[in-house]
């Protein structure tokens, strides 16, 4: 069986869209509770997930981070 270079970089690139888009979900949660780290960290941790393992793998990364922005405190800006 012959792997197509072409089929890799596809599949890659369908991964790493994916994680982009999943990752936007804890980042939109993150950043409304002023937790912008956490939120960028999910974008990062799920587009690569999903490009190298798949993207049911980035899955539980968007939902560990949810959980994460969710039960953290919300910042407050000091003035």
């Amino acid at each position: 069986m012959e792997i197509l270079v072409e089929n890799i970089y596809i599949q890659i690139i369908q991964g790493i869209v994916f994680g982009l888009l999943l990752g936007l979900v804890p980042l939109y949660i993150a950043n409304k509770r002023g937790q912008t780290n956490i939120g960028i960290w999910a974008v990062v941790l799920c587009s690569v997930a999903s490009s190298i393992f798949g993207p049911v793998s980035a899955m539980p990364i968007a939902a560990i981070f949810i959980m994460i922005a969710s039960l953290k405190e919300t910042e407050t800006t000091k003035e």
